[in-house]
């Protein structure tokens, strides 16, 4: 599948998988992020399927004909995406239960996030530069269409590139090093929002890009 295809996927800012549950909802024993460092196992996520399928498996454990049924995909096409998925530990193997002669596997998410490091983009294919490239464009592009003049378009790309950057490595580093114990969800992931945006202020590279940025772009 071609890279521009992750784009309503699996990037935001950082590149990570998210899918919207009520509040309330009991999480479970989910871990809270899981970091990808595997270009392979990186480049599962750019099928849309596997990609909803880790969206529902975050929500609750099913098995391979309970999603075949709600994603309208044959039994053993989402048989294979699971095992495939498994076998990259995105997903797990929670219960097994005989039905007859049948035995129905069923499995959860491993993680509530899903983040591909940004080492991976440092050493990416020329097909995942490609991609990258394109989605700062048009990020620059969408600029506009919230009122935004933009005086040099082209700085203005790099700098998104390098903001980018800046972001995927401070939350990187702080969700490795972070005690899963002490992550509580929904609020851990808006907590770890708000760290990221300490982290960067301490950088006077960081505030110097913010700098550059305003320099460009007025309303």
């Amino acid at each position: 599948m071609p890279y521009d295809d992750l784009s309503s996927k699996v990037y935001i800012l950082h590149i990570t998988i998210n899918c919207n549950v009520p509040i309330n909802w009991k999480w479970g024993n989910l871990r809270e992020f899981l970091i990808i460092k595997d270009a392979e196992v990186a480049k599962l996520l750019a099928d849309e399927t596997r990609c909803q399928i880790l969206n529902l498996l975050k929500i609750k454990e099913m098995s391979t004909n309970q999603l075949a049924k709600i994603l309208d995909k044959p039994a053993s096409s989402i048989d294979h995406h699971l095992k495939v998925l498994k076998a990259a530990g995105l997903i797990e193997l929670t219960s097994e239960r005989r039905r007859g002669n049948i035995i129905e596997r069923f499995y959860k998410a491993s993680a509530r996030h899903y983040i591909v490091s940004y080492s991976l983009t440092e050493k990416a294919e020329s097909s995942f530069k490609d991609w990258n490239e394109k989605l700062f464009e048009d990020v620059a592009l969408l600029i506009q269409s919230f009122g935004y003049n933009i005086s040099d378009r082209s700085k203005l790309t790099r700098l998104i590139e390098e903001f980018n950057a800046f972001k995927r490595m401070v939350f990187e580093n702080l969700a490795s090093s972070v005690n899963p114990s002490a992550l509580k969800p929904p609020a851990s992931f808006l907590l770890m929002d708000i760290l990221t945006h300490l982290e960067l202020y301490k950088s006077e590279k960081y505030r110097k890009l913010m700098d550059e940025l305003l320099s460009i772009v007025s309303r």
